[in-house]
């Protein structure tokens, strides 16, 4: 197991997680809103068989965000793509649920990885 504060302590690649096919097929499990830093973190989740991994990618000096509903935790549509001004659009949505947001940058904040519960 590895537990990470920084990915550069060698957990995988932010171009890797911010991939919208790792992003929509991992569970959003955790959205904080940082007024003091203007930051977004979202925590998504994944399990393969009996391992898991948990990651946080942190998005600075967030502005024009926009949140229509919210449903459960769970798998949403996630994208994260670079807008033509060097910023970064998210998206997150699901039915009735809508997260959308722009930000400077973004960081992984933490990994961890974890033993899941068997299905047998």
């Amino acid at each position: 197991m590895s537990d990470s504060e920084d990915a550069a302590e060698g957990g995988p690649a932010l171009p890797a997680l911010c991939a919208s096919d790792v992003l929509s097929s991992s569970d959003l499990f955790y959205v904080h809103f940082d007024e003091r830093g203007c930051s977004v973190t979202l925590g998504f989740s994944r399990v393969h068989g009996s391992e898991g991994a948990e990651f946080f990618l942190r998005f600075h000096d967030a502005r024009d965000v926009r949140v229509r509903g919210w449903g459960a935790p769970g798998r949403k549509d996630v994208l994260v793509e670079s807008g033509g001004d060097g910023a970064v659009q998210v998206s997150a949505s699901s039915d009735g649920s809508l997260l959308r947001f722009r930000a400077t940058g973004v960081t992984v904040s933490r990994t961890r990885d974890f033993r899941a519960a068997g299905n047998g």
